[in-house]
């Protein structure tokens, strides 16, 4: 059977399929509590898959025409929905990247599925989906695993601040650079400051030790 052909059983298919892969791609966002889940992965390329059939059913129906133009609008406009799930956090964070960057390539699947471009819109998915999954725990033990860590801390003041530096200079640590902001009128010091330690550890261990520390209010790497 051809997918390629516009009939009633084959648009069916193509939405059936493309909710299918939208949607494990949105549960796996959904499981990690990020700003586009489920219902956003799959309407998106849905929709993008919509696009596409109705540029065919133009060109075979009613005339000549770009097939390719609907599913450029829909590549370019993609950004404004992909803008709105990356957030710039209080700690100097940029998150929603990845988000953002999955719900531009769903849309690409939608539009390959759409056209009836099956094989390469499955095996994209399966790529999309091996790089959000499997090597996302590649890079997370990658960055948790460098000798150099950045971290927001709170001091409950100056003197706590300044105790601790000595104390992480103690053990062989190095301050490579930190930004300090007093907290308007209230003695509370907050800092970001890098950190070199003085050989590979796990960040969670570091971040605990730090904890122990006397005087901190919040601390957190970013």
């Amino acid at each position: 059977m051809s997918f390629t052909e516009l009939t009633p059983l084959n648009i069916f298919l193509r939405i059936i399929i493309i909710c299918i892969l939208s949607g494990i791609l949105g549960a796996e966002r959904t499981a990690k509590r990020r700003g586009a889940g489920i219902r956003t992965y799959m309407m998106v390329a849905l929709g993008a898959a919509l696009t596409m059939m109705t540029s065919q059913y133009i060109y075979e129906y009613i005339g000549q025409t770009d097939l390719a133009r609907l599913g450029a609008q829909v590549i370019s406009g993609i950004g404004f929905i992909g803008a709105g799930t990356i957030m710039f956090t209080g700690f100097k964070q940029i998150k929603g990247i990845t988000t953002a960057a999955g719900l531009w390539a769903s849309a690409c699947i939608g539009l390959a599925v759409g056209i009836g471009f099956i094989y390469g819109a499955v095996l994209s998915w399966f790529v999309m989906f091996f790089i959000m999954t499997v090597l996302e725990k590649w890079e997370k033990h990658y960055y948790t695993d460098l000798k150099e860590i950045r971290i927001f801390f709170v001091f409950e003041n100056f003197r706590n601040f300044r105790y601790f530096i000595k104390q992480i200079k103690k053990h062989g640590y190095v301050v490579v650079d930190f930004e300090m902001d007093k907290n308007g009128m209230k003695k509370e010091i907050s800092t970001y400051i890098s950190i070199r330690l003085d050989r590979k550890r796990d960040h969670e261990e570091v971040i605990d030790e730090f904890s122990e520390y006397e005087g901190i209010l919040m601390i957190e790497e970013i």
